[in-house]
């Protein structure tokens, strides 16, 4: 019987502590001129029509997204001046009253007048709050953008996994729907088609991705450290069957190594009997990483088998290695002899 080294989660309880009503930190200039890069980088050159922008809601298309007021008197001209006031939240729902342009750091741009639900008012980039749709988040590693609703117009160009998106349902077409987004992977704005099948519009699954990029921007230590703490445990606490469930205990959980056996497969030919079958680089369900999806009926090639059986969303079976038509692991209940 041979020996594979490989990681599996050691499960350890942890304490943590919410910090209530803490006072965002004022925002740095460096940042504030990331936000003032970042807010012109959309794909213009790409992009899809958008839908319709007389909705009178919005919603945050990133991480601390700025809120603006004037910093002076208001005119009513492009000249006005706005100044920095507050950070917003990836997602969070906003009113919109109206639109204008006024100038921050001696340029001008395109702002929408907002309010937040705690009464505040002010104005957004145009770029960083997104009028009408709804939120989803993309599930896929890799979803590709069309420029529109036909395979043969890919772009090239893609959304990371866990990206949240404002759709807007009226678009669909054909299995496709536009999107409106900021893929903090690339610096850059989205605005484009995607597949439905990449896009997750499930609560739990949007509002896990939420808390998870909001912690993993904050440091490990001091006040930081246990607010990212208090969001993911919130994250594993209210969506513990998210798509995203499995990454965030993997930041919650310390991990350790120890060995598995593994044997000669009692089978060396199984099939796929469920809808898809994820294929990991390693026989376990929170440090794997998915390589490749096979789906219904799709033979597969097995050289090794775990001698235990493991639990994996309520099911008890054995990780079978795979080496056809790829190399990786997958989980016995969604293979069949």
């Amino acid at each position: 019987m041979r020996k594979l080294g490989v990681v599996i989660p050691v499960l350890a309880a942890v304490v943590f502590v919410f910090s209530c009503g803490k006072k965002e930190p004022s925002q740095s200039i460096a940042s504030r001129i990331d936000e003032n890069r970042a807010a012109v980088r959309e794909d213009s050159g790409e992009s899809a029509p958008r839908a319709p922008d007389s909705s009178d809601y919005g919603y945050v298309l990133r991480i601390n997204a700025s809120l603006m007021v004037f910093s002076d008197a208001d005119t009513g001209g492009e000249a006005d001046k706005l100044k920095w006031e507050e950070s917003m939240t990836l997602g969070e729902k906003v009113t919109v009253t109206g639109v204008r342009k006024a100038t921050w750091n001696n340029r001008v741009y395109d702002f929408l007048r907002i309010r937040r639900d705690t009464g505040k008012e002010g104005f957004a980039f145009e770029s960083q709050v997104s009028r009408g749709g709804n939120l989803g988040v993309v599930i896929d590693e890799k979803a590709n953008l069309y420029k529109s609703p036909k395979n043969i117009d890919v772009t090239g160009t893609i959304l990371s996994r866990k990206v949240v998106a404002v759709y807007f349902p009226e678009t669909e077409r054909d299995g496709f729907v536009q999107v409106r987004a900021y893929d903090s992977t690339a610096d850059a704005y989205r605005s484009n088609y995607i597949r439905m099948i990449s896009l997750s519009t499930g609560e739990a699954d949007v509002q896990s991705s939420i808390l998870l990029q909001t912690a993993e921007v904050l440091k490990d230590e001091g006040a930081e450290k246990i607010r990212k703490d208090a969001l993911l445990e919130a994250a594993l606490l209210d969506y513990p069957n998210s798509a995203f469930s499995a990454e965030i205990s993997a930041i919650v959980n310390p991990v350790t190594a120890v060995e598995i056996s593994v044997r000669p497969p009692a089978n060396s030919r199984m099939m796929v009997g469920g809808e898809s079958a994820d294929v990991l680089d390693l026989p376990d369900s929170v440090a794997g990483k998915l390589v490749n999806r096979l789906y219904y009926n799709t033979e597969v090639t097995v050289d090794e088998e775990t001698a235990n059986t493991y639990v994996v969303d309520g099911f008890s079976n054995r990780w079978y290695h795979i080496v056809q038509p790829v190399e990786g692991w997958v989980f016995g209940a969604d293979l069949v002899n």
